[in-house]
């Protein structure tokens, strides 16, 4: 068992590698390749990504708390809607049929994809990120943010992933937070949702917890050799490179959704 856990210790470095280089989280990549390439199912795969969601956003909260970047009103208020809802995401997983996750997937996908092709109409003065951190919710941002977190926590406690690919541009585009400050505040987000996201898990799939455990280390290092390759392109390219990910892992998906409905079965990778 143990050379089982190195296995999938290597591929957390995959995927760290991929989601360091990228900038985003690794939780939207490791779903495919823990079911496409590991031939692992898809609510085991979720319980799994689960687990390296919270290592992940552990290490990203501490570093980004110690860059004075996070703004806590805002990560407590949108944290703790969502961490509600991720719960039952979570918990519900093994009543939800294998195809039903796969469209939530493949939203969730989709939605990331759609965010790349939004900016930001805003107004020619750009609040600073020492204002960001301080600013303080109105109560128009309360009406925005508790019923989005309720929605987005229980779609990504399906999943099992963190949610920052959808957290970040939220941020930036509905509340005006600086980029930087919107990935602090985003990670201390998916922090608040790890316990209940993990615990609903734990309850409901079962599952081998160490085997999360090894693909968050080996993700967690890997990270720091994808951040390191990401620094020598220009942004214009990672953002091609992720653009062109998303669309390969779209076109499976409606393929084997597709397939599901139709009956013609499944495409395996191998």
């Amino acid at each position: 068992m143990l050379i089982e856990y190195f296995k999938f210790f290597g591929i957390g470095i995959l995927d760290g590698i991929i989601a360091g280089f990228l900038g985003i989280g690794g939780g939207v990549l490791i779903l495919p390749v823990l079911t496409y390439f590991m031939n692992i199912e898809w609510e085991v795969a979720t319980a799994i990504a689960t687990i390296q969601v919270a290592f992940a956003s552990l290490f990203g909260t501490i570093f980004k708390w110690l860059q004075k970047s996070i703004n806590f009103r805002y990560a407590i208020i949108f944290g703790v809607s969502t961490g509600i809802t991720r719960f039952f995401g979570s918990y519900f997983t093994y009543k939800i049929p294998e195809i039903t996750i796969k469209i939530v997937y493949l939203v969730a996908v989709l939605l990331a994809l759609a965010l790349f092709f939004i900016k930001k109409n805003g107004s020619s003065v750009e609040i600073s990120e020492e204002a960001a951190v301080r600013k303080i919710p109105d109560k128009k941002d309360y009406f925005i943010l508790i019923p989005l977190g309720i929605i987005a926590g229980f779609g990504m406690g399906i999943l099992g992933i963190g949610g920052g690919f959808l957290y970040v541009p939220i941020l930036v585009l509905l509340f005006s937070l600086p980029l930087k400050v919107a990935i602090g505040t985003s990670l201390m987000v998916v922090l608040f949702n790890a316990a209940p996201g993990i615990i609903g898990k734990l309850l409901s799939v079962r599952f081998d917890f160490w085997v999360g455990v090894s693909v968050a280390v080996g993700a967690i290092s890997g990270s720091k050799v994808g951040t390191y390759l990401g620094k020598k392109l220009k942004s214009k390219i990672i953002r091609i490179i992720f653009i062109i990910i998303l669309i390969i892992i779209t076109g499976r998906l409606v393929w084997d959704i597709y397939a599901s409905l139709t009956g013609k079965g499944d495409l395996a990778l191998h």
